[in-house]
Order: structure tokens, then sequence, then C-alpha cells
């Protein structure tokens, strides 16, 4: 019985296709090479889905090993930081509820929960919003304040250890650039 051939859809009509008797290799991870997959999905080599599966597997790793040393050496967790860095970042220090739950992609429901969080261990506080009593402001604390300088810090170096030390100087500008491009097409 042969193996099936998985063409991808447009382009070259030879990449998107594993060829009969062709053998996948095994990565230094352990996981199978061209993207880690198993399966149907492991049959077919396309550099957009190997590309596709290098963004999501490499900002995984990042923000793993990001939220890890956060946690360890801040005491905060990765969404608290998140928080702290759009409140922070807005004009006058204060974001409304319904801003923060854009900022950080979660529903109403899910800031108001993370906030009711951040509010216990001091690091925001809810204001009201003098000129709209449908608007609750999120604002840093003192404490927050000092979280968030400490956290900056923190992020930056392991941003530093596990993005930029590998990376030279020219690599760093096209990674942007190819990254700006895709945010800007929309």
């Amino acid at each position: 019985m042969g193996t099936a051939t998985i063409p991808a859809k447009g382009g070259d009509q030879e990449r998107g296709r594993m060829r009969p008797g062709e053998a996948r290799g095994v990565g230094a991870d352990g996981a199978p090479e061209g993207g880690g997959t198993c399966g149907v999905l492991g049959q077919i080599d396309d550099d957009r889905l190997r590309l596709m599966t290098l963004i999501v597997r490499t900002h995984r790793r990042l923000t793993d090993r990001l939220a890890r040393e956060l946690e360890q050496n801040v005491g905060i967790p990765l969404v608290f930081f998140d928080v702290l860095i759009h409140v922070g970042g807005a004009p006058e220090s204060r974001l409304t509820m319904s801003k923060l739950s854009s900022d950080v992609a979660l529903t109403t429901g899910g800031v108001t929960r993370l906030v009711d969080r951040m509010v216990e261990a001091g690091l925001v506080a809810r204001e009201n919003c003098p000129n709209d009593r449908r608007s609750i402001y999120v604002v840093l604390t003192p404490e927050g304040q000092a979280v968030l300088h400490r956290a900056v810090a923190e992020h930056i170096d392991g941003i530093d250890r596990h993005l930029v030390a590998h990376l030279d100087d020219r690599e760093r500008a096209a990674l942007e650039v190819a990254l700006v491009k895709i945010l800007d097409a929309g």
C-alpha cells in the first residue's frame, strides 16, 4: 500500500506534497521534522504550514519562559504584567474597564475577575469616571507602579536572553520589518 500524496492549495504543485517513500526525520526536540505533527498533517510538506508552526511554537516557548521567570522573580503572572503595562502606558496611567478588556483580549467578565484579583493584590484600584457614571477606571496603585518597574526590567532581561541574543542586528531588523508588514496588512 503506497503513501498518499496530499497536495497543498495554491502555489507550487510540488510544494505541499510528501512523495511516496519519503520518510520524516526526528528533530532535536523529539518531534517529527517539518512542524512536529503526525498523521495526515505529518504527511504534508508545505513551507506555509512549517512557517506558521514555527511562529506558534516560538511564541509559545518565549511566552512560557518569560511568564515563568516573571512569576519567579517578580511574583506576578504574565497576565498581571499585561494589565500593568497597558494601564501604566495609558494617559494618566488609567484605562476604562472596556478599553482594558479590548487591550488584553479578554471578555468584560474576564477582565472584571482579573482586576478583582489585582485589586486584592494591591496592584490596581478602581475609580469612578467623573464624566461618565457607567465607566470605571483601572488605575495603578503605588505598589502597582513599583511592581511594574521591576517587571519591565525583568521582562526586558528575559527578552534579551531568550530572543535578542539569538539574532544579530540584521536578523532583528528583518524580523521586525516582516512582523510589522503582516500586522499592517490587517
